[in-house]
């Protein structure tokens, strides 16, 4: 059991709000891999997703093999349609839950490469792992077939394990689930994305993953209410009446605390309510109930602290003329008290969501410098200057971050905002060397970095972990990452959280460039950290800037985009529609949502 003061944490503010009893599932299934939601249909059955349909009597092996492909988007029975497609050796050797290879359709071909020896080729868009993570790495594949005949008909004999999905078919046979986790200082909980191929079971299958912790790349900047190694002591998450009864190892809840408690119900309730049916989660150990500490106790008060969705500021921070200001809907005012910025001509400003007002960020006119503006104070302070930075970002556990760019290097630095005494940090990052990160910004939860970074003119985007001290919150490291894809039209350049499970790109307009024109097309698009895009907005010219803030949207959670355009002002995207922001002030630029 992993509690609070193992990990050196203070029991200070912590998670979101129990009260919540999660969502479940109808019948569960033990397995060994992967699963997905519980799809009820009206006459009882369940939706498996894909159609799969047998062998054809006389289909030739390229037929063979690629009807054993399409069945693989079926697992109903453990994919009993695929394995008649194999010979009965290989139907009891075929491992289905390896991985899963997702491509699109031009991407695509199987050839002959020998006597009855064929190879499968394609260009993986993504690739699902066994736990569920879905990583994209875009590289061709080679897979080798080897068939022969059976009873006259032609049955793979030699198959890869794992699965080959086109992406209509994974589409609609796998679903994405939320595991959550939680900030080292216990203010958060963090989302952990997982594709699950539909089968019942999925109860079963997301408390295990849960217990079996987060993804590489996210695991070193968030902690867990289980160790490693804890586990079901029963295999099976059953659902009754509502309640899916999660029975632990008692080894899991040796020694822990009342609190420590309180955090693992929390964790499962957070990531079993996404099941259909589930209203309650029960903990049990051998069978008996655990005991929780009740509604009025003081943990039970720690843990309503949670912060499930953080959102940024209703409200953004902008500059009009030599003022850093603050935009309400249509009211515009002066952000108090700031110093006199007149000097370095204030450019793209941050604030954070905690320090509301008590001190921006902001770049000067050349974009070359990044100070600190305290309310009271008599002058900015500056932090840094570099040939090149990105845009600031300010965290909620105290820090200013920009990346700055010096003979053909990136360095990723955080400045102290509550101390200004204290030492700046390089934050180490091993994947930008030699690179160029041309856009940097943290999540509110502060356990991620959405980052583009540029490689000899070539642009990729990537989430990161924060690695933090878990008492101070300081960075010092971002961990591993995980590479998305926009569109191929989508040129990125910038990059902003708009929810806490999603990003928005698109690529400034540089007015400074001289081979920039008005008339380059922009498009503005909204990415998943599951790696789900959404339709770009429409081909936009001369975008400036673009301000959009985790929480704040017109829908659930979804964050409002607006965008300036050069000589043009503010406007706002509302699904495929643009409107002019009329009530927003012409000379006010750079508006920008906390984070």
């Amino acid at each position: 059991m992993r509690s609070s003061s193992r990990l050196g944490i203070p029991l200070a503010a912590v998670l979101g709000a129990v009260a919540l009893l999660l969502a479940g599932c109808a019948p569960t299934l033990p397995t060994d891999g992967e699963v997905s939601s519980e799809q009820i249909q009206m006459d009882g059955g369940y939706d498996y997703g894909g159609v799969p349909q047998s062998p054809q009597p006389g289909a030739e092996p390229e037929e063979i093999i690629e009807g054993f492909l399409d069945a693989g988007a079926n697992a109903e029975n453990d994919h009993e349609i695929a394995r008649e497609y194999l010979t009965p050796e290989m139907a009891e050797q075929w491992n289905p839950w390896t991985h899963t290879l997702v491509y699109q359709e031009d991407n695509f071909s199987i050839d002959v490469a020998g006597e009855d020896v064929y190879s499968v080729q394609l260009t993986a868009d993504s690739r699902v792992d066994s736990t569920g993570a879905r990583t994209y790495p875009g590289d061709p594949n080679q897979e080798t077939f080897e068939v022969e005949q059976v009873d006259g008909e032609w049955r793979i004999s030699n198959a890869p394990d794992g699965k080959i999905l086109e992406d209509g078919d994974f589409n609609i046979s796998y679903d994405d689930y939320t595991l959550y986790f939680y900030d080292v200082q216990q203010r958060y909980t963090v989302p952990d994305v997982r594709w699950l191929i539909r089968q019942p079971g999925q109860s079963t299958e997301l408390a295990n993953r849960l217990l079996n912790g987060p993804v590489p790349w996210l695991a070193p900047g968030v902690v867990s209410a289980f160790e490693e190694g804890d586990s079901l002591g029963t295999p099976t998450v059953p659902v009754s009446d509502g309640v899916a009864t999660v029975d632990l190892d008692p080894s899991v809840v040796a020694g822990a605390s009342d609190y420590d408690l309180a955090l693992m119900h929390y964790q499962l309730n957070m990531t079993l309510h996404q099941i259909s049916l589930v209203s309650q989660v029960e903990l049990t150990v051998g069978g008996s109930p655990v005991e929780l500490p009740g509604p009025e106790s003081s943990e039970m008060e720690q843990i309503a602290q949670i912060e499930s969705s953080p959102s940024a500021l209703e409200r953004q921070i902008g500059v009009q003329g030599d003022d850093l200001i603050w935009q309400l809907g249509s009211e515009t005012s002066t952000v108090a008290s700031m110093p006199d910025l007149s000097e370095i001509e204030p450019r793209f400003p941050a604030v954070s969501t905690v320090a509301e007002g008590e001190v921006v960020a902001v770049m000067n006119g050349e974009l070359n410098a990044l100070y600190h503006a305290r309310a009271d104070a008599d002058e900015p302070e500056l932090l840094v200057e570099a040939e090149s930075m990105t845009r600031p970002s300010m965290d909620n556990f105290g820090w200013t971050w920009t990346a700055t760019y010096e003979d053909g290097e990136s360095t990723i630095r955080a400045f102290n905002y509550q101390d200004p005494e204290a030492s700046p940090v390089a934050v180490a990052a091993d994947f930008i060397e030699g690179r160029e990160v041309t856009s940097l910004r943290i999540s509110q939860d502060g356990t991620r970095a959405a980052l583009v970074v540029d490689d000899a003119g070539v642009r990729s985007l990537y989430i990161a972990g924060v690695v933090r001290e878990a008492g101070s919150g300081a960075p010092w490291n971002l961990g591993q990452s995980n590479r998305l894809h926009p569109d191929d039209q989508v040129e990125i350049g910038e990059v902003r959280w708009a929810q806490n499970d999603e990003v928005v790109v698109w690529q400034p307009y540089d007015p400074q460039d001289p081979e920039a024109e008005l008339s380059d097309q922009t498009y503005i698009q909204r990415i998943g950290i599951s790696g789900d895009t959404e339709q770009p907005s429409p081909a936009l010219a001369a975008v400036l800037n673009v301000s959009v803030g985790e929480g704040r949207g017109t829908g659930p959670g979804r964050g409002t985009i607006l965008f300036e355009q050069q000589g043009e002002g503010v406007f706002q995207i509302v699904g495929s529609e643009i409107y002019r922001q009329d009530e927003i002030d012409e000379d006010v630029t750079d508006l920008s949502f906390s984070g």
